[in-house]
C-alpha cells in the first residue's frame, strides 16, 4: 500500500512521538538513568507505521537521514545549555516531528510532479 501521509496523520503520530519522549524521559529521569534509550522505541514505532501505511522508499530513506541529523544536532546543541534530561527529552521529539513530516513533503512533491507531468 502506497499512499501519501495526511497532515492530520502526521500530527497525530508526532504528537504520540512526544507523549512517549516527555514520559519516558520523565521516568529516566525519576529513576537517574540518562539515556537515548526511548529515541529507539520512537524511531522503531514510527518505522512500523510508516511501513505499514504508506511503503515508500525514498519517503522512508528521507525521513530517516533529516529525522537522524535532527536528534544529534539537537543533542549536541542542548546538552550544554538545558542538560542532559532535558536535552534528551526534547531532540527525539523534534526528530519525530521532523521525520514525520518528511514523507507528508516528499508525497506532495511527487504528487505534483506528476500533475506538471500530465
Amino acid at each position: 500500500m502506497r499512499r501519501n501521509v495526511a497532515w492530520s496523520e502526521a500530527a497525530l503520530a508526532a504528537a504520540a512521538c512526544w507523549a512517549v519522549s516527555v514520559l519516558g524521559y520523565t521516568a529516566s529521569a525519576a529513576l537517574a538513568e540518562p539515556q537515548l534509550s526511548v529515541a529507539l522505541f520512537i524511531g522503531a514505532g514510527l518505522m512500523q507505521w510508516f511501513w505499514a501505511r504508506h511503503r515508500s522508499w525514498p519517503a522512508g530513506v528521507a525521513a530517516d537521514l533529516v529525522g537522524a541529523a535532527v536528534l544529534f544536532a539537537l543533542v549536541d546543541s542542548l546538552r550544554p545549555e538545558l542538560g542532559r534530561y532535558v536535552a534528551d527529552a526534547l531532540a527525539p521529539g523534534a526528530a519525530a516531528t521532523v521525520s514525520v513530516a518528511v514523507p507528508t513533503l516528499v508525497g506532495r512533491v511527487r504528487e505534483r510532479r506528476h500533475a506538471v507531468a500530465r
